[in-house]
């Protein structure tokens, strides 16, 4: 019985040290990949507001409008409800 449990605090520690060395390798590596992919974007991102920036003169305004897209009802998608608001 004593050997058991000692037997299981020897497996639980050995795999809690396993995944620890495993984790400060793999970790890490696999973060580094996800940090320089943000960190390219970010830097793409500010690159082309300076861009943007360069070629407005001062005192331009430039609006950038997309036009709100009709919503379509059909026949089956409900009954209109006249709302009448009570004080």
């Amino acid at each position: 019985m004593i050997v058991g449990l000692i037997k299981t605090i020897f497996i639980i520690l050995t795999i809690y040290f396993v995944v620890k060395v495993v984790g400060r390798i793999v970790i890490p590596f696999l973060l580094g990949g996800f940090v320089k992919k943000v960190n390219n974007q970010v830097r793409q991102q500010q690159e082309e507001a300076l861009r943007q920036k360069k070629t407005k003169k001062d005192g331009e305004v430039t609006v950038n409008y997309s036009p709100k897209k009709e919503k379509n009802f059909g026949k089956d998608d409900g009954d209109y409800v006249d709302f009448e608001e009570i004080k």
